[in-house]
């Protein structure tokens, strides 16, 4: 009988030690991201973002690794503009700055003609960022669709961003009370 009031003595303290990590943590606010990228220039590796992100869109490194069956490559990127939280298409009152972003790209085409393009598929997680979007994470993931009009790219993915004053204070203080809370407890 002690044995297991001490193990749920323990539990319930591990469970208040995870909530109040958990509130710092939950100060932070992750938005999930959707849209298009659309061709400027694909010779100087220039795009722009519409949909959650809004802004330009860059590649800043490229290398081949593997061209036989699948086309395979890695690089760089830099995204400046923000994050469209109402969906209104501008950036006003949004979180805006820059991500550095890394990513791995794959395509199927049909032959050696760079418009044969089957499928292309990348992954593009943040590594950094300026602004707003300072300490931020989150990944993407662009698939290349090819239609009669030309390549579409559609993006959907997560961008997590730092939480920032009052709102970390009132995380933090709902994660003091949540830790004090017993397990089933109403709240």
């Amino acid at each position: 009988m002690r044995k297991t009031a001490v193990l749920a003595a323990a539990s319930l303290a591990g469970l208040a030690l995870l909530a109040a990590g958990t509130a710092s943590a939950g100060a932070d606010t992750t938005y999930q991201l959707s849209g298009k990228q659309i061709v400027v220039n694909e010779d100087q590796g220039i795009y722009k973002m519409r949909g959650s992100l809004i802004g330009r869109w860059n590649v800043t490194s490229f290398e081949e690794s593997i061209q036989d069956p699948y086309y395979h490559g890695s690089g760089t990127e830099a995204f400046k503009g923000c994050l469209d939280r109402r969906r209104d298409g501008r950036c006003k009152h949004d979180p805006s700055g820059t991500l550095s972003i890394t990513f791995e790209y794959w395509a199927l085409f049909g032959s050696e003609d760079p418009a044969s393009l089957v499928w292309g598929a990348c992954w593009h997680p943040v590594v950094s960022g300026t602004g707003d979007f300072a300490g931020a994470s989150g990944v993407l993931t662009m698939v290349d669709t090819p239609t009669k009009q030309g390549v579409k790219t559609a993006y959907i993915g997560n961008l997590t961003l730092k939480g920032k004053g009052k709102a970390t204070r009132r995380a933090q203080a709902h994660g003091a009370r949540a830790a004090g809370a017993a397990c089933g407890a109403a709240r």
